[in-house]
């Protein structure tokens, strides 16, 4: 059965901070830009603790899947799956199970993902119609191509921030690396 959660967020602004140039002997300025820090988990709560996610790749060889979920149950946060197209492409499409504020069906929007202490990295994201048990709802869902920098962001990383419309979460990323990496050699 699936659990439908609503991720509330803190309304705290995170400030990213550019360190000001420095004027050297000789009257010049570096223009050097502080690295961000980590966001606070205060500001973005871990949105798979509580039920103990983890990312699972359900793979079956023939339709290739990732999801951030909770073992053994239908409860899932984030999805991945593999759409081969009729050209030949391959594109991955996302669905997180969150409520971005103020959206409604088909609004278009663009939300961030940033990994550890790295750059955000903006998607491009839909509201589109889906069912959770038995309920038709709006889900945020977007398409990216199976090379797109986020993946191998995540692979990499310790944590995810998420900031949807203002709904800013977070999700550990521990077992994401071996989970994307069959995924996405399983979805060429």
């Amino acid at each position: 059965m699936l659990k439908r959660y609503t991720l509330s967020a803190a309304a705290i602004v995170l400030a990213l901070v550019a360190s000001s140039g420095n004027a050297t002997q000789s009257g010049a300025v570096e223009d050097e830009m502080a690295k961000p820090a980590i966001p606070s988990r205060e500001d973005y709560p871990d949105a798979g603790q509580a039920f103990g996610m983890v990312w699972h790749n359900e793979s079956d060889g023939k339709r290739p899947m990732l999801t951030f979920m909770v073992p053994e149950t239908d409860n899932r946060l984030w999805t991945m799956r593999c759409e081969k197209l009729d050209n030949g492409s391959v594109r991955i499409a996302h669905m997180i199970i969150a409520t971005p504020r103020e959206m409604v069906a088909e609004d278009q929007f663009g939300f961030t993902v940033r990994v550890d202490d790295g750059a955000s990295i903006g998607v491009l994201a839909r509201m589109l119609p889906t069912q959770i048990e038995g309920q038709d709802l709006v889900m945020p869902q977007f398409y990216l191509p199976n090379n797109h920098a986020l993946f191998p962001a995540l692979a990499r990383g310790n944590r995810a921030f998420v900031n949807l419309n203002g709904n800013k979460f977070s999700l550990h990323l521990k077992g994401s690396g071996d989970a994307l990496i069959t995924f996405l050699r399983a979805c060429q």
